[in-house]
């Protein structure tokens, strides 16, 4: 479905509501009041449905600050990968606990959203960022038409969230996009359009002296691609993937906990 598609369904169903719904388009304008259909249609979505789906964990933050734990915490915030990665939850030690905000089919545009409610009011010592793989999803088009906007995207909001952190004293890890497998029509992301995105994310973590973890060392089968026995999907590990991963985000943690001391 094409945008002007979208928006034209979303018109339709806006033009059907009963008048008690009291659509309210500024009057005098064009198109939709003085709003363009696109504009209007973005607005509205705004307004009456939550984009970036700050509500998903709003009960889980409050129960989490109503504990008075005085461990430091570490957050995760990321998609499915980090979602699904339920071994974080359980990393829970006397000198700190780890907490999963990961949203199945986050992009980075959501989590910076919702970056501020899941991650930095909730009083962390870290955050830890896992996100690109969803702005790389090719929903129109071939997956290398779409990089060029995903690495816009991915490069700005990363920016912004590292910005928002280092102005609460926070320490960030910026986690790579893990590598995806052969089957790329499925996967519906370019590989090329992974390696380019990670390569700033490096570089990125060089200028500004953040810690970097780059999951592709232990997932690659050797020719850039994930290896086959660490995915059912070809882009969300496995357990086994996970058990790769896991020394190499604890000993990302443990620099940022190195840096305080």
């Amino acid at each position: 479905m094409t945008w002007s598609t979208f928006v034209g369904a979303v018109l339709t169903v806006l033009l059907a509501a009963p008048a008690s719904a009291q659509l309210r388009p500024p009057s005098g304008g064009k198109a939709v009041g003085d709003y363009s259909l696109h504009d209007f249609a973005a607005k509205w979505m705004m307004q009456l449905d939550d984009v970036a789906e700050i509500s998903h964990f709003e009960a889980a933050n409050r129960a989490l600050l109503a504990q008075n734990d005085p461990r430091p915490r570490t957050i995760f915030i990321g998609d499915s990968i980090t979602e699904n990665w339920t071994q974080l939850d359980a990393h829970q030690t006397a000198n700190g606990r780890w907490i999963n905000r990961g949203i199945s089919g986050s992009n980075t545009s959501q989590m910076l959203l919702r970056f501020e409610v899941d991650a930095v009011a909730l009083g962390p010592r870290a955050i830890v960022i896992m996100g690109g793989t969803n702005d790389l999803r090719a929903y129109e088009g071939t997956p290398a038409s779409v990089v060029d906007g995903a690495f816009a995207r991915v490069t700005r909001n990363l920016t912004a969230m590292a910005d928002i952190a280092a102005g609460r004293a926070i320490k960030v890890v910026l986690c790579a996009i893990p590598l995806v497998g052969r089957d790329l029509d499925r996967i519906a992301r370019d590989p090329a359009g992974v390696k380019r995105i990670n390569a700033w994310i490096a570089d990125f973590a060089r200028q500004r002296a953040l810690v970097f973890v780059d999951f592709g060392e232990v997932l690659t089968d050797g020719d850039g691609y994930m290896k086959a026995e660490l995915s059912t999907d070809g882009i969300h590990p496995n357990p086994a993937g996970y058990r790769q991963m896991m020394p190499l985000i604890e000993a990302a943690v443990a620099r940022t906990e190195a840096a305080r001391r």
